[in-house]
């Protein structure tokens, strides 16, 4: 199941009773749509902070024109398209920060790296965040076009038409940028990522200290838990089994769900009309 196939939650019936006021179908329209958004979120911005607060403005236009739905397209195509341009405006008011390159952030790797390091077993967590946060950063390194392309078709699984119509654009427009994105992070994780490719030079354990010390991975702030997923060295054996491309899509989907710290239902609650109480 696609991401998208989630928001059949959200029937037009829930979508009446939302816009006459009821409070609890505004919830369960919230609470059904901010997990994916914040996920696209996150992966497009990489901070934190301006994903919830994206994603946070996302969901209170979609909540405050949920009347001019108007059934033409799917839901689910008609709120992802205002998601997505509203995550994409975020991006371009924050272009202050310049965008990473591949060499660029090959140079990064290659810092600080310590080849004699061994993995240890206790840092097993460490070592999979780190994966996390990598793989988030490395998608910067692809302009906005080309990111939201690989998000929306490698990560959530959105078929070329379904993704076309969110971006609205045509879909073979979508292939070509969904392909190039492809190729280029096939070609920077063959040679530098030794999860996806066991010759390349990089390895988390390497990079762990390093990592800690800069802030960008925190014992106290984990995203992974022990139950989800490999471990890295059942990630790189996995991935040793498929081809580039089915490589590319098992290395990013290992990741676990971006979860977002914030209760938007709360949030929201404070920054949109009240709305009635339903029949008891």
């Amino acid at each position: 199941m696609t991401t998208s196939d989630t928001f059949s939650e959200i029937t037009s019936e829930l979508i009446a009773l939302a816009v006459d006021g009821d409070r609890r179908a505004v919830e369960k329209i919230v609470r059904t749509l901010q997990k994916p958004i914040y996920g696209v979120a996150v992966r497009m911005l990489l901070d934190r902070v301006d994903a919830e607060d994206a994603t946070q403005e996302a969901l209170i236009r979609i909540i405050t024109r949920l009347a001019q739905y108007r059934g033409e397209a799917k839901f689910s195509t008609w709120a992802w398209r205002i998601a997505v341009r509203r995550i994409l405006d975020f991006r371009e008011e924050r272009t202050a920060a310049a965008q990473r390159t591949f060499d660029a952030f090959a140079n990064d790797l290659a810092q600080g790296r310590d080849d004699e390091a061994v993995p240890r077993p206790e840092d097993e967590l460490l070592h999979r965040q780190l994966k996390v946060v990598c793989s988030r950063a490395m998608l910067q390194c692809l302009d906005g076009d080309h990111r939201i392309a690989f998000i929306l078709g490698e990560i959530l699984g959105f078929s070329s038409d379904e993704a076309a119509e969110v971006l609205e654009i045509e879909a073979a427009a979508f292939r070509k940028r969904l392909s190039r994105a492809r190729t280029a992070l096939v070609e920077f994780l063959s040679r530098t990522c030794g999860v996806f490719d066991a010759k390349a030079p990089c390895a988390c354990h390497r990079r762990l200290d390093r990592a800690i010390t800069l802030g960008r991975v925190k014992r106290d702030d984990l995203e992974v838990r022990p139950e989800e997923g490999r471990n890295l060295p059942g990630l790189q054996a996995h991935l040793s089994t498929l081809s580039e491309m089915h490589r590319l899509t098992a290395y990013y989907r290992s990741d676990p769900d971006p979860m977002s710290k914030r209760d938007f239902v709360v949030t929201l609650r404070t920054m949109i009309h009240q709305y009635k109480e339903p029949p008891s």
